[in-house]
């Protein structure tokens, strides 16, 4: 990924941060003070535009990458809809810090963008390559970490 991709998903993950403060407002402006509403929902509907550009740009200096992003979005997604089904114990995902990894009984490593263990102990990972893969509890070992209560 080239320098300018690179400035351009952060700018897209900047604006998406701010879409998400703009919602929590928009969500505790009373109902009656309709201007403010309205107001709140132009910027946001103006920040979704602005990202669209930015997607295009990416698509036209980067071809190949864009498509890697349309994998992972999709992946991201089913992922959502697999924690919709299931109760997840344990999720966590690579950041630039820290490697994420799935180890297996048979010492094999899986390196992943995110893993997750669900409440029966068995494993749900998304891969670099954005395919998400199922592991029973009986091949993986490692144990779920444990994630702070936030009740």
């Amino acid at each position: 990924m080239d320098h300018n991709t690179q400035n351009l998903l952060k700018k897209i993950n900047y604006i998406e941060s701010d879409i998400e403060i703009h919602k929590q407002i928009l969500f505790s402006i009373p109902s009656d003070q309709r201007e403010e509403i309205e107001k709140t929902l132009r910027i946001i509907a103006g920040q979704k535009e602005e990202i669209s550009h930015l997607r295009d740009e990416i698509q036209r200096i980067d071809p190949e990458w864009f498509k890697q992003i349309l994998v992972f979005e999709k992946a991201v997604n089913d992922f959502k809809k697999i924690a919709g089904e299931k109760k997840f114990q344990s999720i966590v995902s690579r950041n630039t810090d820290e490697h994420c990894c799935l180890r297996l009984t048979d010492k094999t490593e899986i390196y992943c963008l995110i893993k997750a263990c669900d409440e029966i102990g068995d494993w749900t990972i998304i891969t670099f390559e954005g395919e998400i893969r199922y592991f029973k509890k009986d091949i993986v070992s490692e144990d779920p970490e444990q994630q702070p209560d936030l009740n």
